[in-house]
């Protein structure tokens, strides 16, 4: 019977992760219970109307769309997904949506709701009553998990899986993930919310269980979740602790990690929804009477009615002990990884096989493959960008203009003092400035040279795997390799070029007789 219509206008309901996450989930059962396909997602973001009354004194005309910007990759989890329409204009919207309710009664019942609230939308009562239909209250998520024995469940946001997949099977193939939401919003200047700093983490408890977490479970990787703005330096810098916002990646990422981690424990907020909604073991923690009345559950009650026995909420206040006992029970059943297939990098570099040892940790369809601040990758991509300095100045040397040798030397001074260690492990440059040396008659420095270069020697007869070196060698042609293979994708196009050029030939001919 098609696709039914679901609106998310920003005047009347909250930029919140929690509440777009459980959205989702709602407007996924009224799909299922109308027999419909897929859910049409229509949001509006009206700059004349950029937020509702409860979140006017933060989001405003200027900084509304850096709000949704953020929250995008929410939407993106939603399990009876169809299509995603951004309204920018309310009458666009409105216009879209009559039409779409015209003789369609589960839209028309949508849309009266919705300019019901449009129309009352200064009244608290009227927008409380629309915001408790359409996402507070789990009282319709429960019944639905009664009468089917189980829920829609939120997926992987758009787009985000490759990457994922690419850092689980890379970087993070031997650890053991845990994510963890340590909510500090109030060192969030920039995102108001001081009425919720109650809900905020106990940042010694979280600092203290991280530290300890670290001796008892060598293996594991604690991934915390959420804006930086938030996230005390002090657990960033724990060797057991990493943010993907640090990676460059975003939102949409970090709920696609949620559902292939290994554990989830955190606050009774916004991450906490991923969670219920999915199969992921969890223990959320600091749960209130607000959170049971949401959850429509009695106070005390362990777990909701639609949870697994891995899935439970927690009443204890945070405290170092009380969070290494839930560690240790909710990675019972999860054994340590081993060493896994990682990919590794050679000490040595080799600038003219770099794209091709690059390309062995970029994992299909990933749009990124620097997950990590490792020094020898950070050598490898320093010698890499610098390499064509390098070539030129080698050009440079070989003539016979002194001015022009006196430039070279001066490019492999600037490049020595820059990155030292880097100079070490290159043996191009390491070369170049052998010659140098014996031309400004530096026995000392020629020396230097020609140990770093033995040393590396020593190291490529002594690499565990003889083939490398092989490989190595034929990737030296990756960049033509590349640029043949775009060729031929493209080879249809190949005609009319070899006729522009031959065009263009023509002309100029004609322009010289």
């Amino acid at each position: 019977m098609g696709n039914c219509c679901a609106i998310y206008d920003f005047d009347l309901m909250p930029y919140a992760l929690g509440d777009v996450l459980t959205w989702n989930v709602q407007t996924a059962i009224r799909c299922e219970e109308a027999e419909r396909e897929a859910v049409d997602v229509h949001i509006c973001l009206d700059q004349r109307h950029p937020s509702s009354i409860y979140q006017s004194d933060t989001v405003n005309a200027d900084n509304c769309w850096m709000f949704f910007n953020e929250l995008f990759g929410a939407f993106g989890t939603h399990p009876r997904l169809g299509n995603i329409v951004i309204h920018r204009r309310r009458e666009d919207a409105l216009q879209r949506l009559r039409a779409e309710a015209a003789a369609d009664p589960v839209n028309a019942e949508a849309l009266a709701d919705y300019e019901h609230a449009l129309s009352n939308r200064h009244d608290q009562d009227t927008l409380i009553a629309y915001f408790t239909k359409y996402i507070y209250y789990h009282k319709g998520i429960n019944a639905f998990a009664a009468r089917h024995g189980r829920i829609p469940l939120l997926q992987p946001s758009l787009g985000c899986g490759p990457d994922i997949a690419g850092l689980l099977a890379n970087h993070l193939a031997d650890k053991r993930i845990v994510l963890v939401h340590i909510r500090q919003r109030r060192l969030d200047a920039g995102y108001g919310g001081t009425h919720t700093h109650a809900r905020d983490s106990d940042f010694l408890e979280w600092y203290d269980f991280l530290r300890k977490a670290e001796m008892r479970f060598p293996d594991v990787l604690f991934v915390v979740l959420g804006r930086l703005q938030e996230k005390p330096l002090e657990l960033l810098r724990l060797p057991n602790v990493m943010s993907l916002r640090t990676l460059g990646l975003g939102l949409g990422h970090e709920l696609t990690l949620m559902l292939r981690g290994d554990l989830f424990i955190g606050t009774s907020s916004g991450f906490a929804a991923l969670a219920n909604f999915s199969k992921l073991p969890y223990f959320i923690t600091k749960m209130g009477r607000e959170s049971c009345n949401a959850y429509e559950i009695e106070f005390g009650a362990d777990r909701l009615p639609f949870a697994t026995e891995r899935q439970r909420l927690i009443y204890e206040p945070e405290t170092s002990e009380l969070l290494l006992r839930l560690l240790g029970q909710g990675l019972a059943g999860v054994p340590p990884r081993g060493p896994g297939r990682k990919p590794t990098l050679d000490l040595a570099i080799d600038v003219r096989s770099w794209e091709w040892e690059r390309a062995q940790w970029l994992y299909p369809g990933a749009t990124s493959v620097r997950y990590f601040l490792d020094e020898t990758y950070r050598d490898k991509e320093t010698a890499f960008l610098v390499w064509p300095k390098l070539q030129e100045a080698q050009i440079a040397l070989e003539g016979k203009e002194k001015e022009r040798a006196s430039w070279a030397g001066s490019i492999l001074d600037r490049i020595e003092i820059h990155f030292p260690e880097m100079c070490k492990n290159f043996p191009e440059f390491l070369r170049l400035r052998l010659r140098l040396a014996a031309e400004r008659r530096e026995p000392e420095v020629g020396r230097a040279c020609r140990a770093n270069l033995d040393r590396l020697e020593s190291q490529h007869k002594s690499h565990p795997n003889g083939g490398r070196g092989v490989a190595r060698f034929l990737a030296r042609l990756q960049p033509a390799r590349l640029r043949l293979r775009h060729l031929w994708k493209n080879r249809r196009l190949i005609p009319g070029k070899l006729a522009g050029r031959l065009r263009m030939y023509r002309s100029r001919i004609r322009e010289r007789t």
